[in-house]
């Protein structure tokens, strides 16, 4: 599935993501934008990349060789531009996470990237003055499964966790990552752990150009519920962002929904060539308009229309999402 930009997206939905079926319909999984408040026992994470590629992203690439001969002449002045938006993505977690802080670290550090070192519990009042100058051994690899297995340790018997993971690169472990992430959901379909999700948050040139092997491990991680070998149904471990198209934190919720939640008695969803669209398992929203949607349209619909019983209607184009 192609995730449509997030600024192209309509201000009510969270997410929407496009398909080709085979048979020529285009297929749509879309989602109500929420924000998941008053949760009892809720926890929050955020793993920052300690890779040694992030060393400018903290600021630190002018002073790697300064005392050397390949010391730059006339450095560009270092900024440290993963600081501001730790701060506020840690302040912003804390807002809903029970205890009033979001565990933060740094992974991918130290050798291979399997190293993580902690920053701590980041409060509202705390996190926008601390300081997030990037870890004390810099990896050389990016490695999430250590950051998973912290969080998923951490709060192990928490009925609700959302974690966040920022990087700027390719995922050096992604069929391990794979792998657990099996055998977590497996857990949450058998009411062996509360709900769980993991957004990765991608940033830096890496993830600029549809189809670049970055932009397609975390596609791989996003559609993983629906992975023939992986895949657990009714269990969407992942989602992921891409730090440019984001025009709003709450967008992180984005996928912290659920087929179960009701959120209009009824609506009617119609294509653009004005034809009801085939809701997958069957029926219709007649009965009820959950938070998340998953629907097929007409070959060659270039949006779909959600009319609500007063009449509102939304409107969400997909002709500019990229394939």
């Amino acid at each position: 599935m192609a995730q449509l930009k997030q600024s192209l997206v309509n201000k009510s939905l969270g997410e929407v993501n496009v398909s080709q079926l085979e048979d020529g319909r285009v297929g749509i999984k879309a989602t109500i934008l929420m924000r998941p408040n008053g949760i009892e026992n809720a926890q929050t994470g955020l793993a920052l990349d300690g890779s040694f590629s992030m060393q400018d992203m903290y600021g630190h690439s002018n002073d790697v060789l300064q005392d050397s001969i390949f010391a730059m002449d006339d450095p560009v002045p270092a900024v440290n531009s993963v600081q501001p938006v730790a701060r506020k993505i840690a302040a912003y977690l804390a807002n809903f996470d029970s205890d009033g802080g979001t565990s933060t670290i740094y992974f991918a550090c130290g050798k291979l990237g399997a190293e993580l070192e902690e920053i701590g519990d980041l409060t509202e009042e705390s996190a926008p003055t601390a300081t997030i100058s990037g870890p004390k051994k810099w990896g050389t690899g990016t490695r999430i499964v250590p950051a998973m297995q912290h969080f998923l340790s951490l709060y192990e018997n928490s009925p609700w966790l959302l974690a966040l993971i920022v990087t700027d690169g390719l995922i050096d472990d992604l069929e391990e990552a794979k792998a657990l992430s099996q055998i977590i959901c497996e857990d949450m379909r058998d009411g062996k752990r509360g709900f769980t999700k993991f957004v990765v948050i991608g940033l830096g040139k890496d993830f600029s150009e549809v189809g670049s092997p970055a932009r397609l491990a975390l596609e791989a991680l996003d559609d993983l519920d629906e992975d023939p070998i992986y895949g657990v149904p009714g269990q969407d471990l992942w989602d992921h962002k891409l730090a440019k198209d984001m025009t709003s934190l709450d967008q992180i919720f984005a996928e912290v929904v659920s087929a179960n939640t009701i959120i209009a008695r009824s609506a009617q969803v119609t294509d653009s060539f004005g034809l009801p669209v085939q809701v997958e398992g069957g029926g219709s929203y007649t009965d009820g308009l959950p938070a998340l949607l998953r629907f097929s349209m007409t070959a060659g619909s270039t949006s779909f229309t959600i009319t609500l019983p007063n009449g509102k209607q939304l409107v969400q184009d997909i002709s500019g999402c990229e394939f």
